[in-house]
């Protein structure tokens, strides 16, 4: 009997297991990707393009009010001032907004320029209290007081030698003896050594001063263009802001006495520049030029007494004679 092997028997028997490789997997799964089916895009909305503005625009509002005014018509309401002053007033009058007019801003108005005027007055004197122009003026006086004091043709021994004459000689203030001429030619020489030094300082101080002059006539200009301002403001707005209108007159009534004062000290001022420029023409003219030639003069006679030398009387009154120039040069300059 054949042993056969029934179908049941043959499909309960073990089967090996089929292990799919990894690149097979990939490839599968590249394959279900690309057919996968890809949204469709959407279309680009078109592009609108922004409105040209073909006129301005207006802005809801007021116009503000500004006032207009020539040159002419400030000169004759303030006649006598410069041209470039009415141009400055006229220029604070177009900057003035009516409808913004309070009374601070009109009590208010010119104030910075009368407070720098008030600086400018505290600097001008603080400079007049400097101390380089006592020094310097001290230098000059004494050097002066030596120079009068001198009597060139005693000291040359061709003064009046009676008796009295040489007992008053002993006591006199005069310099007039071959010994005090040497002293006095030593303490000139200091005194020119001195002025020399000083002069760069008298010189930055000049300078000072003349900054603090101009300022002062720049602030002068500023405070009549405020004024002649002041003065038109206060009738522009009179009959409609009658309280502003006040209290520009009052600023303009101010602002001109302000103005008064300036002008006033307008000669001081002048005396002040002046004493420094002359100080300094003395000391660079007359110091530095001629009384060095001078000093060597005495120590010339000096020098020859010492060695019995007599000096003729007509020497000795060439120079007494630019001795006195010298003086007389001195006193002019610093007069």
């Amino acid at each position: 009997m054949s042993s056969a092997t029934s179908p049941d028997a043959r499909n309960k028997k073990l089967r090996p297991t089929v292990v799919e490789s990894p690149v097979a997997s990939t490839r599968k799964a590249a394959d279900a990707l690309s057919r996968r089916v890809e949204p469709p895009v959407p279309a680009a909305s078109p592009v609108v393009a922004a409105p040209v503005v073909r006129q301005p625009t207006a802005i809801p509002g007021f116009e503000r009010q500004r006032i207009a005014v020539q040159p002419d018509e400030l000169e004759r309401l303030s006649p006598g001032a410069a041209s470039e002053v009415y141009m400055q007033a006229g220029a604070l009058i177009a900057v003035f907004v009516v409808d913004k007019a309070t009374e601070r801003k009109a009590i208010l108005w010119g104030h910075d320029q009368q407070k720098a005027y008030s600086d400018l007055v505290g600097q001008a004197l603080t400079l007049s209290r400097s101390p380089v122009l006592y020094k310097v003026q001290s230098y000059l006086t004494r050097t002066m007081d030596i120079l009068a004091s001198i009597d060139l043709l005693a000291a040359c021994g061709h003064g009046a030698g009676g008796v009295m004459d040489r007992m008053l000689q002993r006591v006199n203030t005069r310099i007039d003896t071959p010994g005090e001429l040497a002293s006095a030619q030593a303490e000139l020489e200091k005194l020119v050594a001195l002025m020399a030094a000083a002069l760069e300082e008298l010189l930055d101080f000049k300078d000072q001063l003349l900054g603090v002059v101009e300022r002062t006539e720049a602030a002068g200009a500023q405070l009549e263009a405020a004024a002649i301002a002041a003065s038109f403001l206060s009738q522009h707005l009179s009959n409609k802001k009658d309280a502003v209108a006040q209290r520009f007159a009052e600023r303009a009534m101010s602002l001109t006495q302000t103005l008064a004062l300036i002008r006033e000290g307008g000669a001081t001022r002048s005396l002040q520049l002046e004493q420094p420029i002359s100080l300094v023409s003395a000391i660079q003219n007359v110091v530095l030029v001629m009384l060095p030639g001078f000093i060597g003069n005495i120590a010339s006679i000096t020098a020859l007494y010492a060695t019995k030398t007599a000096i003729t009387q007509t020497e000795a009154g060439e120079m007494a004679y630019r001795l006195r120039d010298i003086v007389e040069q001195l006193k002019s300059s610093t007069s």
